[in-house]
């Protein structure tokens, strides 16, 4: 017993001996972290969402209208035009999903429509129509 007690008076001698840090908190203020993540951006990545370019994006469009079991004449192709809009994440798959205005024809009336878009092994943009 005086064994356990000289162990504990020990123990606790030795902790009030050794010197512990002084640790301040303080809260960071607004214009403090706005000016360091204007100095250094990095302390700040925003999410960088990879879409297709326009000349992309329509020839990958373009690509997936000739190769559609849904085209019956491969010698008589439309001649697409596609404008590109809002892009996010696609939630059903890889890549992004984009509003799109597609015309089969230079005549043709636009339609509006959402394409999916990710990147094949090589690099090239495929296309998926919903």
């Amino acid at each position: 017993m005086a064994a356990g007690v000289g162990l504990a008076v020990g123990a606790g001698g030795t902790w009030l001996v050794i010197p512990h840090p002084n640790v301040e908190a303080r809260t960071i203020t607004k214009a403090e972290l706005t000016g360091a993540i204007t100095v250094d951006p990095s302390l700040c990545p925003l999410p960088v969402l990879e879409k297709p370019s326009e000349d992309e994006a329509l020839a990958a469009y373009q690509n997936a209208q000739s190769t559609s079991p849904l085209v019956w004449d491969r010698n008589d192709m439309p001649q697409i035009s596609l404008g590109l809009g809002q892009c996010d994440k696609n939630d059903n798959g890889p890549g992004v999903s984009c509003m799109t205005t597609v015309k089969m024809s230079p005549e043709a009336q636009p339609v509006n429509r959402v394409v999916g878009f990710a990147k094949a092994a090589n690099g090239e943009w495929i296309a998926t129509i919903f």
